[in-house]
C-alpha cells in the first residue's frame, strides 16, 4: 500500500466515525426529547390523579359533615327556657383543604420542572441538527414536534402581547 492510499483509507475512516458519532449525538438527543415528553404526560397524569383523590377525600368529608351537622343542631332551639346554654358546634375540618392546597402546589411546580426540562432538552437538540457539521450530514433530521401545556390565558396573553388582571 502506497502512503496515499493509506492516507485516503485513514481519512475515510475517521470520516465515517465522525457521522457515526453525529447521527448517534442526534439519536440520544431525540430519544432524551421524547422520553422528557413521555414524563411530562405520566407527571401530568399523577398531579391530576393526586389532585382527584385528595378532593374526592374532601368531598366525601363535606358531604358527611353536611349530613351530619343539620342532625346536631336540630331541636336545639326548640326551648326557649335553655337560652343560657353554651355550645359547641363541631368545627370544619380544613386540613384537608389545606392538604390539596399543598398537594397542588408541589404537583404543579414538579410538573413545570419536567416542562422546563422537556424545552431544554428539544432546544438542544433542535439547535445540534441545525448546526454545522450536523445540518450537512444529516440533511433530513427533523425537529421534534413537543407539547408544552399552557392554559386560554397564557396563550390569550402572548397572542396579544397584553395582560390586562
Amino acid at each position: 500500500m502506497t502512503v496515499t492510499m493509506v492516507v485516503v483509507l485513514l481519512v475515510a475512516v475517521v470520516a465515517l466515525g465522525y457521522f457515526i458519532s453525529v447521527s448517534n449525538t442526534e439519536i440520544r438527543l431525540r430519544n432524551l426529547v421524547k422520553a422528557q415528553q413521555e414524563i411530562c404526560e405520566a407527571n401530568f397524569d399523577k398531579m391530576w390523579k393526586v389532585i382527584k383523590q385528595i378532593t374526592h377525600v374532601s368531598d366525601t368529608y363535606l358531604d358527611a359533615f353536611k349530613e351530619i351537622y343539620p342532625k346536631l343542631i336540630s331541636g336545639r332551639y326548640q326551648s326557649k327556657d335553655i337560652r343560657f346554654i353554651v355550645e359547641h358546634n363541631p368545627p370544619l375540618d380544613t386540613s384537608v383543604l389545606r392538604q390539596l392546597a399543598t398537594a397542588i402546589e408541589i404537583n404543579r411546580e414538579q410538573f413545570f420542572s419536567h416542562q422546563r426540562l422537556l424545552v431544554a432538552r428539544h432546544n438542544e437538540h433542535k439547535t445540534f441538527i441545525q448546526s454545522f457539521p450536523a445540518c450537512i450530514l444529516l440533511p433530513n433530521a427533523q425537529e421534534i414536534k413537543i407539547t408544552v401545556i399552557k392554559s386560554d390565558h397564557t396563550a390569550d396573553v402572548y397572542a396579544t402581547g397584553k395582560e390586562n388582571i
